[in-house]
């Protein structure tokens, strides 16, 4: 019997190694990371105070107001209570005005909503408790009280909350994502992005991360977690699964000809889309004189997000292969699974910033996923966080700008504010930061290997 046991003991401690660890960072590598960083957060809180209170009280859009004073805050909310059985209904395409656009899952959840949220006081505590479950989440994933503060009042997560909107659910899931990613839980990863996916479909994009790890097994279970999960409501509808899906179509192609093409409708969109057109719409000035000529400015900033799409994503593409070509990759000496793990995250956040550009209606709350994903690097001290030119854009972005309220010759319906203007810029610079950082980290060299794309020496710290 002890033979036994000594023969199984070191059998069973190599079936241990081969689990996969959970990567620990105890540090940063910059000792004085960790206090830039609060000084970052004390400023970029400050500027949002100060910005709150300038809107408020000396001009502007007001931002206080507007989001927790209001009639109409928690209005997306509130709305899918009220109006979630109408959803799906055939009759809708025939009401001309109506645009309201929502997934199955998402009218499900608001019809279990219907049932508890009676009351302006029960919907005000839906709001608080579902903003406490994100408060909970931010402190198991950082472990730092003031970090959790600080993350958890940056204006997208106050806004996306001050709105109801679907995107507060969102939050959750990038949370339970990015914390079965660090533990090595793809498959939980695959089933939060899957239900990401089915409440707006843009989240499919996250999807990438699998094709990058060459995990079509957790792919497959985002796709089918997202078919489930989008088609499954339609059955407890009185309507045929077929006929809803052509109610659902329609609808959402209602809702982006009239956001895109019928006005300026730009107030809180920070896509790319929603830099270009206000700005054709201020180039042309007095010469916009008509509806006609104004559906023609939109269908041209549609045709130039698609030329800049493409012009962008090459110049993307070209940083790494830059950077591989000039010796300049960078082997950092740390655990392979530890190197991964933040790599990937970072790659996760830049997935997140072409998500906020390239739909063409992207609202300011879409902001609060990087907010998440910021936490998710604080944990793992991503080296991403200690380059103080990349913590200084994501504070700028965070801040509050659509206070300011810019006007267009055709009335009341073409407005945008400086946040449409600015926001898109700042995330095309984010972006370019993050493909600097993995290129510069050897994030794209197993790929760019398969093109024959080989630095000659490598530079290991």
């Amino acid at each position: 019997m002890a033979n036994k046991r000594q023969k199984n003991k070191p059998q069973n401690a190599a079936n241990k190694s081969n689990l996969p660890k959970v990567p620990k960072v105890s540090s940063w590598a910059n000792p004085g990371t960790a206090k830039f960083i609060k000084k970052v957060s004390i400023v970029s809180i400050a500027a949002q105070v100060l910005l709150y209170l300038y809107s408020q009280y000396l001009g502007g859009y007001k931002i206080l107001t507007y989001m927790f004073f209001s009639a109409g805050k928690f209005d997306d909310l509130r709305n899918g209570v009220i109006q979630n059985k109408y959803f799906f209904d055939p009759e809708l395409l025939k009401i001309k005005g109506f645009a309201s656009v929502a997934s199955p899952p998402m009218v499900l959840i608001w019809r279990v909503y219907q049932f508890f949220v009676n009351s302006e006081a029960k919907l005000l505590i839906s709001i608080v408790a579902t903003y406490a479950v994100l408060v909970l989440l931010f402190w198991l994933i950082t472990k730092n009280a003031y970090a959790t503060i600080v993350l958890a009042t940056l204006h997208p997560i106050l806004f996306t909350f001050a709105r109801g909107n679907p995107d507060m659910w969102v939050l959750i899931l990038i949370c339970i994502a990015g914390m079965g990613f660090i533990r090595g839980r793809n498959w939980l990863v695959a089933i939060a992005f899957g239900l990401m996916s089915a409440l707006k479909f843009p989240y499919l994009l996250f999807g990438i991360i699998f094709l990058m790890k060459k995990d079509f097994k957790n792919l497959a279970l985002q796709i089918a977690v997202t078919a489930t999960a989008f088609l499954l409501p339609l059955n407890a509808r009185p309507w045929g699964t077929l006929e809803q899906i052509r109610v659902f179509n329609g609808i959402v192609a209602k809702y982006y000809q009239g956001y895109v093409v019928a006005d300026g409708g730009l107030l809180f969109n920070i896509s790319l889309f929603g830099f270009e057109k206000p700005l054709l719409y201020l180039f042309k000035g007095k010469g916009m004189d008509s509806i006609a000529k104004a559906h023609d400015v939109a269908i041209t900033a549609l045709e130039l997000q698609v030329v800049s799409l493409i012009a962008l994503l090459l110049m993307l593409l070209a940083i790494p292969i830059f950077y591989q070509l000039k010796n300049e990759v960078i082997i950092r000496n740390v655990t392979k699974a530890s190197a991964d793990t933040e790599l990937y995250l970072v790659f996760f956040l830049f997935l997140a910033v072409v998500e906020c550009l390239y739909p063409q209606v992207a609202a300011e709350y879409r902001l609060a996923q990087l907010v998440v994903i910021i936490a998710l690097l604080f944990k793992v001290k991503s080296g991403f966080l200690e380059n103080r030119w990349y913590l200084v854009t994501l504070g700028l972005i965070c801040l509050p700008k659509h206070f300011m309220v810019l006007g267009f010759p055709l009335g009341v319906a073409n407005i945008t504010t400086i946040s449409s203007l600015i926001t898109p810029l700042l995330l095309v610079l984010l972006a370019f930061q993050i493909q600097i950082y993995l290129s510069k980290n050897a994030f794209y060299s197993p790929f760019l290997k398969l093109l024959r794309i080989k630095p000659k020496t490598h530079t290991y710290i």
